[in-house]
């Protein structure tokens, strides 16, 4: 996230406006390392001070589109704990998720329909456990009396 909520203000830019000499940084890594012909998702880095919730939409839509590039495949997506913990709650209905911990991982899957060089695919399901990977997250419906129900 590029918001005062995730980063130390002392290790933004003044101007707010992250700029990266790509060329220079992929010089650093051995020969063979990168796929040029990998499209970026997002062409350029969200502005700073996003919101939380901008935030959150945008890890749940990298998922989406990289699932969906990638259909037949099984993906490692590596990212820090906004991110692991959006992979359960933007997935899971009515639930908020309350611990990552550090490598905390989920794991998810979605069926996927071929069909005359087109696909269609499901929606994800979530299988990780409720703490077993790492994430703890509690239902977030609220009963009728006012209380939370925490069952989940």
């Amino acid at each position: 996230m590029l918001n005062r909520e995730a980063m130390r203000r002392g290790s933004v830019p003044k101007d707010g406006n992250f700029r990266f000499n790509m060329a220079e940084l992929q010089a650093l890594l051995p020969a063979g390392t990168l796929d040029r012909d990998v499209k970026p998702v997002y062409e350029e880095l969200p502005q700073w001070e996003e919101t939380v919730m901008g935030a959150r939409t945008r890890y749940e839509q990298i998922i989406k589109t990289l699932a969906d590039k990638y259909p037949s495949e099984n993906l490692l997506l590596v990212t820090h704990g906004e991110g692991v913990g959006v992979s359960v709650s933007a997935f899971l209905e009515d639930v908020t998720v309350d611990k990552v911990d550090y490598c905390a991982y989920s794991h998810l899957r979605r069926p996927v329909f071929h069909k005359n060089k087109s696909f269609t695919a499901g929606e994800f399901e979530v299988l990780s456990d409720n703490g077993r990977t790492g994430i703890g997250y509690y239902s977030s419906i609220h009963m009728g009396n006012g209380a939370v129900d925490e069952a989940t």
